[in-house]
């Protein structure tokens, strides 16, 4: 039976929401396995939750609070602040310090970078960086769908730096990442072109041979089946993605194809850790929280990719 952790995000966005509208599949995977929602001490709750201290031996759907104050916060929905961010920071991280004495897998729910950042925790990246610091090891974020799966080389940098952080990315880590993953058997793969028209044979630069090429070879070494550089405004037409996995060398070349092909059913699962991590391809929509707007695709997507791991794993 397995234990499996949900961080609840920025409590003020559509995450409660999120979890009311899947509240069919949480049961149904709580059946099997324990589940619990670690929470902040303030106002905003789930309907039907049981309200424990200490997580239960027994399957089923727990809240598990933590506090490092006394004192519970009002919050309304839709209207995040310092202290919202403080708490989903917060909320994350005692959530990893029970992933780290439980084994659990995870997901995190949706937080904002510039609330967080708000509140005065210098140096956020997101949920990938801060997993990273936290068990000391390289991670990478794989954004995975029905069709399509595709890890970004960079991630939540400002565009001018993508090429210095590229000459330091480590396709030794990424290659055992890779390796060690369970949703990803012998996957074919095909990395991106920096460049427009992947550098036109360098004519428009030579990134694709002096920093990507390279760390093919490191894939190819491990067995990997790797093409490329391919020209990333071709790559994702129809007809033209017999790969499994996609390398885009930063955030928005590969994720803006990604959610235009998969929309809403995306999942973000980390690689590199000892266990799983999956969290919804989405934001905190403060613009439709509370409004019964919100849309649980992605958090449901997250449960199947655990349901259908739990039951292939040995």
């Amino acid at each position: 039976m397995k234990t499996i952790l949900i961080s609840e995000g920025d409590p003020t966005s559509i995450n409660y929401e999120l979890l009311v509208s899947a509240f069919p599949q949480l049961l149904a995977l709580g059946k099997h396995h324990r589940i619990y929602l670690v929470r902040g001490p303030h106002n905003i709750t789930v309907p039907s939750l049981p309200n424990l201290t200490k997580p239960s031996t027994e399957p089923g759907f727990y809240s598990i609070p933590w506090s490092g104050s006394k004192k519970t916060r009002s919050f309304l929905l839709g209207k995040p602040s310092k202290t919202s961010g403080q708490m989903a920071y917060d909320s994350l991280l005692a959530a990893l310090d029970l992933q780290k004495e439980l084994g659990a897998d995870l997901i995190t729910l949706p937080l904002s970078k510039e609330w967080v950042g708000k509140a005065g925790i210098k140096g956020f990246r997101g949920h990938t960086e801060t997993l990273a610091e936290y068990y000391k090891r390289p991670t990478f974020m794989m954004m995975t769908g029905e069709k399509l799966s595709v890890i970004p080389l960079t991630t939540h940098i400002p565009l001018k730096d993508v090429v210095k952080e590229l000459k330091k990315f480590s396709w030794k880590e990424l290659t055992k990442a890779l390796v060690r993953s369970p949703f990803l058997k012998n996957p074919k793969i095909a990395y991106l072109g920096l460049n427009p028209h992947a550098g036109e044979g360098g004519k428009i630069g030579d990134e694709e041979s002096t920093i990507l090429a390279v760390g093919a070879k490191v894939l190819r070494k491990a067995k990997f089946s790797v093409d490329g550089p391919l020209s990333a405004d071709s790559a994702f037409l129809p007809g033209a993605r017999p790969y499994d996995l996609y390398l885009a060398s930063y955030h928005d070349q590969g994720l803006i194809p990604f959610k235009l092909l998969e929309g809403k059913k995306g999942v973000n699962i980390t690689l590199g850790l000892d266990f799983t991590r999956v969290s919804p391809d989405h934001g905190t929509a403060f613009d439709i929280a509370g409004k019964g707007k919100a849309d649980p695709t992605g958090l449901i997507s997250c449960l199947e990719r655990l349901t259908e791991y739990t039951k292939t794993k040995p």
